[in-house]
């Protein structure tokens, strides 16, 4: 039966045949569909970067046009491609009727050197096995494909029982049937979820599926020698420096840590936990205390004890931070040897910045469990923050940019971000006393003048370090991941 062939909810009706969608008349429109599955292709290409993009079912070629910087080939049929031919003679455009066939005629070199995205084009087919076919078999070759679909239950309702109201779709799919489809299709996604429909009202009612199998091949256990080591600078964050130490011990990562001169206790906590992690050191940084704060001075420190552990994964952090792998289920050190098994050697991370919305929050609190809300980094240093890396045999270059972007020879980033959870403030007491005694009263004068440490500058004596509920986003693992994969994996869509 087809509900089964297709992977479709039993009783759900199809439509017989389609209405040819001529997208003409929305190529100067304001309303751009799925604007966010082309903006991460492209994101996705910079990061292996190849220089094409193949857009199977390009319609009037919009999207696909406004990228920069990459050859672009179009595949359609009938007058969506004619208007192609005329509107973008730069463009390669082939001819091929999905429905019909499942050749597209591009040769294998420019495949390897692609990026390919099938932006809602599935439900348009009667039969779409040609088109599962066509793209299983460009997936073994291009780096990454990019599909997506709407999301039926979101868009309907989930007692839509079909056929879908557009007379241009044949059947339309849940995100549970769609990945089980792409899975059995032989196109297992390496990440699915949620994407916007379009760039008006932003719902996210749009599946978006990236399949990268020179990632998902990589999907394997770390050996047991694998341990990156974090490096971690701490100053007095007693209520959460404990966890963050702990998870990242039962992740068998090590830890070197960079004691800043703690007063508030904190040194004997971190010791307690240290005791049963023999591979693990406390260092305190400098060899003495000093009036200022000297974030260059622990960066290049950083930077110099990294250089003493090449061929080790190394992550460069602090003691109120928590990193995650871009996927559900898979812990940091996995993730860390997936990269390094796909043949990266450096990880750029999503900041999220995790708000107190009341006062509960006390010493051993578990942050991860008690500050739940958060909001999206937004400041230009949150969209660059490649902060783990394979140590080579040069040291990295951390200073320069302040810490978020380590610089080395050779870097190849991993195409896809990791998850960066901050936990920055956790009641008012603590956030105002960490912003205006323990931070800007210890900021470096010299570095300020150099533009750092601005982060808190907003804040003064009479602020509220309280936020409205209503502005946040709770963090759900797996259902924060598929809602905001887009912006997770990619950055794009947090600032629009």
């Amino acid at each position: 039966m087809e509900h089964q062939k297709f992977f479709l909810k039993g009783g759900y009706v199809s439509r017989e045949e389609p209405l040819y969608f001529d997208d003409r008349p929305l190529a100067d429109g304001d309303v751009v569909h799925q604007p966010d599955a082309y903006l991460i292709a492209h994101f996705i290409a910079s990061r292996y970067d190849v220089d094409t993009i193949i857009d199977i079912g390009s319609g009037n070629g919009r999207k696909l046009m406004a990228l920069e910087g990459v050859n672009k080939i179009g595949v359609d049929f009938g007058c969506n491609l004619e208007y192609c031919r005329q509107k973008y003679p730069t463009g390669t455009w082939i001819e091929a009727d999905l429905e019909r066939g499942s050749e597209i005629g591009i040769d294998d070199s420019v495949v390897a050197r692609s990026i390919v995205i099938c932006a809602d084009v599935i439900e348009h087919l009667v039969n779409p096995e040609n088109l599962l076919n066509l793209l299983r078999r460009l997936a073994a070759q291009a780096r990454a494909i990019v599909l997506t679909t709407p999301e039926r239950d979101l868009v309907r309702g989930i007692q839509d029982m079909g056929p879908p109201a557009n007379p241009s779709h044949i059947r339309e799919w849940s995100l549970t049937e769609f990945d089980a489809l792409l899975r059995h299709s032989g196109l297992p996604p390496t990440f699915i979820g949620l994407t916007v429909n379009n760039n008006k009202n932003l719902e996210k009612k749009t599946i978006l599926a990236i399949v990268d199998n020179g990632v998902s091949l990589c999907l394997s256990e770390p050996p047991q020698d694998f341990h990156p080591l974090a490096i971690i600078a701490t100053y007095n964050d007693r209520d959460v420096a404990p966890h963050v130490l702990r998870k990242l011990l039962d992740d068998e990562i090590d830890l070197h840590i960079l004691d800043n001169w703690l007063d508030d206790g904190s040194y004997d906590d971190i010791l307690s936990v240290l005791s049963l992690a023999p591979s693990s050191f406390l260092e305190r940084f400098p060899s003495h205390p000093e009036r200022y704060y000297e974030w260059k001075k622990i960066l290049d420190r950083k930077a110099q004890i990294a250089a003493q552990h090449v061929g080790r994964w190394i992550i460069h952090q602090d003691s109120d931070e928590v990193r995650l792998s871009p996927w559900f289920g898979i812990s940091l050190r996995k993730g860390l040897w997936i990269a390094d098994q796909a043949g990266f050697n450096a990880v750029d991370f999503t900041v999220l910045d995790f708000r107190p919305v009341n006062d509960t929050f006390t010493v051993g609190d578990d942050p991860e469990v008690k500050l739940r809300r958060f909001e999206f980094g937004r400041r230009p240093g949150h969209f660059k923050q490649v902060k783990a890396w394979k140590q080579g045999p040069e040291p990295v270059s951390l200073s320069p940019s302040g810490g978020h972007d380590a610089q080395f020879s050779g870097r190849r980033v991993f195409p896809y971000k990791f998850i960066l959870k901050h936990y920055p403030f956790r009641n008012s007491e603590q956030a105002r006393r960490k912003v205006l005694k323990e931070r800007k009263e210890r900021f470096s004068p010299r570095e300020r003048e150099m533009g750092w440490h601005i982060q808190y500058d907003q804040y003064s004596d009479d602020s509220c370090f309280l936020w409205n509920e209503g502005q946040l986003v709770t963090f759900d693992d797996r259902d924060t991941r598929n809602h905001y994969m887009t912006e997770l994996i990619s950055g794009i869509g947090i600032v629009r």
